[in-house]
């Protein structure tokens, strides 16, 4: 697939700022708009969407939650690697 192993860093890194901080901002993406900047693959990401929005934060207005470990690499291959925590307070 021509878009597959797409490593697009600095989208990777603003939806991650997104799914942190602005959860409805982030509910607002396209899944097309997932394909175009992360390749086939990014279209995953939507799970870390559905994952955010069960936060407490989200819908009962609880205090944001915590950002434990962040992390964003790209090995030797042909996708990135994100990871964070996110604890409720």
């Amino acid at each position: 697939m021509k878009r597959a192993g797409l490593i697009n860093r600095e989208w990777d890194n603003a939806l991650l700022d997104k799914l942190i901080d602005d959860p409805e901002a982030a509910a607002s993406i396209a899944h097309v708009d997932y394909v175009r900047e992360a390749g086939s693959e990014g279209i995953e990401l939507v799970m870390w969407l559905i994952a955010r929005g069960a936060m407490s934060d989200v819908n009962a207005g609880a205090a944001r939650p915590t950002v434990r470990p962040r992390f964003h690499h790209v090995p030797a291959s042909n996708t990135a690697v994100g990871h964070f925590i996110l604890e409720n307070n």
